[in-house]
Protein backbone atom coordinates (compact mmCIF):
# COMPACT_ATOMS: atom_id res chain seq x y z
CA UNK A 1 0.00 0.00 0.00
CA UNK A 2 2.62 2.48 0.68
CA UNK A 3 4.91 2.62 -2.44
CA UNK A 4 1.12 2.96 -4.27
CA UNK A 5 0.46 5.98 -2.89
CA UNK A 6 4.24 7.33 -2.49
CA UNK A 7 5.06 8.91 -5.71
CA UNK A 8 8.81 9.11 -5.49
CA UNK A 9 11.57 6.28 -5.99
CA UNK A 10 11.90 4.03 -3.02
CA UNK A 11 15.00 1.68 -2.40
CA UNK A 12 14.15 -1.41 -1.03
CA UNK A 13 16.92 -2.56 1.44
CA UNK A 14 16.89 -6.07 3.56
CA UNK A 15 18.94 -9.15 3.46
CA UNK A 16 18.69 -12.17 1.46
CA UNK A 17 15.80 -13.53 3.79
CA UNK A 18 13.84 -10.21 2.75
CA UNK A 19 14.78 -10.87 -0.98
CA UNK A 20 11.66 -12.59 -2.12
CA UNK A 21 9.47 -9.96 -0.22
CA UNK A 22 11.82 -7.43 -2.29
CA UNK A 23 10.70 -8.69 -5.69
CA UNK A 24 7.26 -8.60 -5.29
CA UNK A 25 7.49 -5.47 -3.88
CA UNK A 26 9.10 -4.08 -6.99
CA UNK A 27 6.98 -6.65 -9.43
CA UNK A 28 3.51 -4.53 -7.78
CA UNK A 29 4.71 -1.03 -7.69
CA UNK A 30 7.35 0.17 -10.48
CA UNK A 31 8.99 3.22 -8.38
CA UNK A 32 10.41 0.55 -5.99
CA UNK A 33 14.11 -0.74 -6.82
CA UNK A 34 14.56 -3.81 -5.34
CA UNK A 35 18.07 -4.03 -3.22
CA UNK A 36 17.30 -7.15 -1.03
CA UNK A 37 20.07 -9.55 -0.98
CA UNK A 38 21.66 -7.47 -3.07
CA UNK A 39 24.00 -4.91 -0.78
CA UNK A 40 26.09 -5.70 1.91
CA UNK A 41 25.82 -3.67 5.17
CA UNK A 42 28.62 -1.27 3.89
CA UNK A 43 26.60 -0.59 0.07
CA UNK A 44 23.01 -0.70 2.17
CA UNK A 45 24.77 2.16 4.87
CA UNK A 46 25.07 4.02 1.60
CA UNK A 47 22.06 3.66 0.55
CA UNK A 48 20.73 5.37 3.80
CA UNK A 49 23.13 8.04 3.51
CA UNK A 50 21.92 8.99 -0.13
CA UNK A 51 18.18 8.58 0.98
CA UNK A 52 16.01 11.34 1.35
CA UNK A 53 14.39 9.97 4.19
CA UNK A 54 14.10 6.28 5.63
CA UNK A 55 10.55 4.64 5.89
CA UNK A 56 11.89 1.14 8.33
CA UNK A 57 10.29 -1.05 10.87
CA UNK A 58 13.03 -1.68 14.08
CA UNK A 59 15.49 -2.97 12.45
CA UNK A 60 19.50 -2.38 12.52
CA UNK A 61 19.24 -0.47 9.23
CA UNK A 62 16.73 2.05 10.95
CA UNK A 63 19.64 3.21 14.01
CA UNK A 64 22.38 3.58 10.54
CA UNK A 65 19.95 5.64 9.44
CA UNK A 66 19.69 7.46 12.93
CA UNK A 67 23.65 7.61 13.02
CA UNK A 68 23.69 9.80 9.61
CA UNK A 69 20.50 11.56 11.19
CA UNK A 70 18.10 11.34 8.75
CA UNK A 71 14.09 11.79 8.85
CA UNK A 72 13.26 8.28 9.82
CA UNK A 73 9.42 7.07 9.92
CA UNK A 74 9.51 3.98 11.94
CA UNK A 75 6.48 1.54 11.75
CA UNK A 76 6.56 -0.51 15.65
CA UNK A 77 5.19 -3.78 15.05
CA UNK A 78 5.30 -6.49 18.22
CA UNK A 79 8.11 -4.37 19.83
CA UNK A 80 7.55 -0.81 21.40
CA UNK A 81 9.76 2.06 21.21
CA UNK A 82 9.27 2.68 24.90
CA UNK A 83 12.05 -0.27 25.24
CA UNK A 84 14.22 2.72 24.59
CA UNK A 85 15.15 0.84 21.07
CA UNK A 86 14.05 4.08 19.21
CA UNK A 87 16.24 5.72 16.54
CA UNK A 88 18.82 7.77 19.03
CA UNK A 89 19.33 11.20 17.70
CA UNK A 90 17.64 10.82 14.15
CA UNK A 91 16.27 13.71 11.90
CA UNK A 92 14.56 16.19 13.25
CA UNK A 93 11.39 15.26 11.10
CA UNK A 94 11.00 11.92 12.14
CA UNK A 95 7.81 10.35 13.23
CA UNK A 96 6.97 7.02 14.89
CA UNK A 97 3.75 4.85 13.80
CA UNK A 98 2.66 2.22 15.86
CA UNK A 99 -0.94 0.70 17.28
CA UNK A 100 -1.45 2.41 20.52
CA UNK A 101 -3.63 1.04 23.14
CA UNK A 102 -3.29 -2.37 21.92
CA UNK A 103 -3.41 -5.11 24.69
CA UNK A 104 -1.42 -7.27 23.21
CA UNK A 105 1.41 -5.19 22.35
CA UNK A 106 4.39 -5.56 22.98
CA UNK A 107 4.57 -9.49 23.06
CA UNK A 108 8.19 -9.56 21.89
CA UNK A 109 11.43 -7.60 22.98
CA UNK A 110 12.59 -8.26 19.41
CA UNK A 111 10.18 -9.04 17.30
CA UNK A 112 8.21 -12.53 16.19
CA UNK A 113 7.75 -13.29 12.45
CA UNK A 114 3.65 -14.31 13.31
CA UNK A 115 2.08 -13.44 15.13
CA UNK A 116 1.37 -15.65 18.41
CA UNK A 117 -2.25 -14.12 18.52
CA UNK A 118 -2.35 -14.95 15.02
CA UNK A 119 -4.39 -11.47 14.60
CA UNK A 120 -1.43 -9.65 13.99
CA UNK A 121 -3.06 -6.18 15.04
CA UNK A 122 0.07 -3.81 15.52
CA UNK A 123 0.93 -4.28 11.62
CA UNK A 124 -2.95 -4.84 10.15
CA UNK A 125 -4.29 -2.05 12.64
CA UNK A 126 -1.40 0.47 11.07
CA UNK A 127 -2.89 3.67 9.89
CA UNK A 128 -0.46 3.52 6.45
CA UNK A 129 -2.65 6.03 5.00
CA UNK A 130 -1.69 8.85 7.70
CA UNK A 131 2.06 6.94 6.64
CA UNK A 132 1.97 7.79 3.36
CA UNK A 133 0.84 11.27 4.16
CA UNK A 134 3.45 12.14 5.89
CA UNK A 135 5.73 10.72 3.89
CA UNK A 136 4.73 12.83 0.58
CA UNK A 137 4.57 15.84 2.90
CA UNK A 138 8.14 15.21 3.55
CA UNK A 139 8.82 14.77 0.38
CA UNK A 140 7.40 17.62 -1.04
CA UNK A 141 9.47 19.60 1.56
CA UNK A 142 12.58 17.76 0.10
CA UNK A 143 12.06 18.41 -3.59
CA UNK A 144 11.39 22.09 -2.68
CA UNK A 145 14.78 22.47 -1.02
CA UNK A 146 16.95 20.22 -3.55
CA UNK A 147 20.47 20.93 -3.68
CA UNK A 148 22.92 19.77 -6.41
CA UNK A 149 23.29 16.36 -5.49
CA UNK A 150 19.41 15.48 -5.23
CA UNK A 151 18.92 14.61 -1.73
CA UNK A 152 17.28 16.21 0.53
CA UNK A 153 19.28 18.47 3.39
CA UNK A 154 17.18 19.04 6.70
CA UNK A 155 17.57 22.34 8.16
CA UNK A 156 18.68 21.80 11.72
Amino acid sequence: YLCQNVPYPIAALGGAAEAEYGKRLAAECPNVQNFCGALNIYQSAKALQLSALVVTPDTGLMHIAAAFKKDIFSVWGNTVPDFGMYPYMAGGQSQIFEVKDLKCRPCSKIGYDACPRKHFGCMNGQDFGKLAEAVNRQMEKCSANINNSNICQSKE
